[in-house]
């Protein structure tokens, strides 16, 4: 028999969590053909020497914010940065964000909503998931895409940015949306509770909306309500809505934000394991590092976001309504459950000005700024930090990304990270938003590197199989696509090839642009994206669709 590729002699970690073995791999027409001992006489295209060498499946980002760029002409080169640290599979919609539906009488609103993830080609929206999804399998992926439905844009297409319960028919309508893009491939829905207007929600509203995905068995992935004060609460109200609307749950990005909060993430974590003991399906993810990316209206108190990002801009133009908001930052802290006017995350009171640094800045007269902190650029343009920051969201209507950075740890000691990176229910993500402007998050360049270099060999902890495991096959499990996350005969040849002496992350908070060392071969569905160290962009990736086509 003819093979198109034989990879010889390396040391196979097959995502499962057990021991390694030395074996060689075979691939033929995109699929892992073989894994085992083959004869040397055997017939290949091409053979990889990987004695020595570490073979594991290609690493899944459960959690990535990539669905507009997929749709970029270009995006094989913005997005390339996921191909070189070892990425093949990337789960998008999440935190309540993605491309579609979108209603024609509230297009503006979510155009404004999403601003922040798009790239300079990215199309301005579709009007259903099947629609966009057609699109990125005429166009061809890069990557392999694992698509969510998004509550926040369920939404928003039915009732825009109000800040009130849905009426019976609005709720009807959401539910329709919401099969209907399940029914178009979607293999779950996600929530973004801490963002406008998936804030306004009520727990049953979610609930309801859960029961739906739980019904076709699939996953819902919820940013929650709180990472600061109300994090115990958000934890809690994350598990009952798996309880009561009986579906899988993924607690997305499980984190905690500021030093006076880090000893919460103890109390979240006993919530979790005693739910799980309980039988119910409940699970989370964490990025390798103690920073996280978001947009620069998740600063603004709730009430100040009614109506979308261009109502609130014109709000911080206006002196009274800007003094309103100060107050509310200053003045009001977190509180459960959220009375009128208040809200469950403080992100300037948790963290302050100094831990907040401007990533990608849409308005072309602030991006000098890029890479300061808020309280670098309060002092540059002589404004103070909150009147700099405010005008910086008047002039670019919420298109700036920021880096909070105190999220599990600091740079003196990241032991809350840690705590959350062991728990053998954690699957790795990069959450990083990448459009090819702007400062990267580094999470993008060097997420899995670090997880495998710095966590595993130099920290030891996590032992090799179990770390790959959690960035490979336990993602698998949880979107229930068993095609992907494993390196075994049949399943799909997404392949990384890594010298684990060398594999880590060289990028850091202040310079993220190194590219990671140690990845040697990465194919995605069996075409070689990186070769011997070398990106080669390809259009190799698969679309799954739950539905009728690869979900497998």
């Amino acid at each position: 028999m003819q093979l198109d590729l034989i990879i010889r002699d390396g040391t196979i970690v097959d995502g499962t969590g057990a021991p390694r073995f030395v074996a060689d791999v075979g691939v033929t027409g995109g699929r892992i053909t073989y894994i085992g001992s083959l004869p040397e006489d055997l017939a290949a295209s091409r053979e990889i020497d990987a004695a020595g060498k570490i073979v594991c499946p290609g690493f899944i980002d459960i959690h990535s914010h990539s669905d507009f760029v997929l749709a970029d002409p270009e995006h094989d080169d913005i997005l390339g940065c996921f191909l070189r640290q070892g990425i093949t599979t990337l789960v998008t919609g999440n935190c309540g964000f993605a491309p579609a539906p979108v209603a024609p009488e509230f297009a503006a609103e979510m155009h404004s909503y999403t601003s922040f993830l798009r790239s300079a080609g990215t199309r301005p929206h579709w009007p259903t998931m099947g629609k966009y999804l057609d699109e990125l399998e005429a166009g061809g992926v890069a990557l392999n895409v694992v698509p969510l439905a998004a509550h926040g844009a369920l939404r928003i297409a039915v009732m825009g940015f109000a800040r009130r319960s849905p009426d019976a028919t609005e709720r009807r309508r959401m539910r329709d949306l919401l099969a209907e893009s399940l029914d178009a491939g979607c293999f779950g829905m996600s929530a973004g509770l801490a963002y406008a207007p998936g804030m306004y929600a009520e727990t049953d509203e979610v609930t309801e909306l859960a029961k739906v995905v739980g019904a076709q068995d699939g996953l819902f992935t919820c940013h929650s309500r709180g990472l600061s004060e109300t994090l115990v609460d958000a934890v809690a109200e994350v598990i009952d809505i798996s309880a009561y609307g009986d579906v899988r749950a993924q607690f997305s990005h499980l984190c905690a934000l500021g030093e006076a909060n880090w000893p919460r993430i103890g109390t979240a974590i006993e919530l979790l394991d005693n739910a799980r003991k309980r039988g119910i399906d409940v699970a989370t993810d964490c990025q390798a590092y103690i920073a996280g990316n978001t947009t620069l209206a998740a600063l603004l108190p709730p009430w100040a976001l009614e109506g979308g990002m261009r109502a609130a801009a014109e709000l911080l133009a206006d002196p009274a309504g800007r003094k309103r908001v100060r107050r509310s930052i200053e003045d009001t802290g977190p509180t459960w459950p959220v009375p009128p006017g208040g809200w469950t995350d403080n992100m300037i009171g948790s963290l302050g000005y100094d831990n907040i640094w401007l990533l990608t800045i849409g308005a072309s007269e602030y991006k000098a700024y890029e890479g300061m902190s808020l309280a670098e650029m309060g002092e540059r343009t002589g404004r103070g930090a909150f009147d700099a920051t405010m005008d910086l969201i008047v002039a670019d209507s919420g298109q700036t990304m920021m880096l909070v950075v105190g999220s599990a740890g600091s740079m003196r000691s990241d032991a809350p990270l840690r705590d959350i990176l062991r728990l053998p229910y954690t699957a790795l993500e990069t959450d990083a938003i990448i459009t090819g402007n702007g400062t990267p998050n580094r999470g993008a360049l060097g997420a899995y590197p670090r997880m495998l270099g710095h966590f595993v060999r130099e920290e030891r902890l996590l032992s090799l199989e179990q770390a790959v495991h959690q960035m490979t096959g336990l993602a698998a499990d949880r979107i229930d696509l068993s095609s992907v996350g494993r390196l075994r005969a049949g399943a799909a040849a997404d392949i990384v090839v890594l010298d684990f002496d060398q594999v880590g992350d060289t990028s850091t908070y202040f310079d993220p642009a190194g590219a990671p060392r140690g990845i040697e071969y990465v194919l995605v569905n069996g075409v070689p994206v990186v070769d011997s160290g070398r990106y080669q962009a390809a259009r190799a990736g698969h679309v799954y669709r739950r539905q009728g086509s690869g979900a497998a």
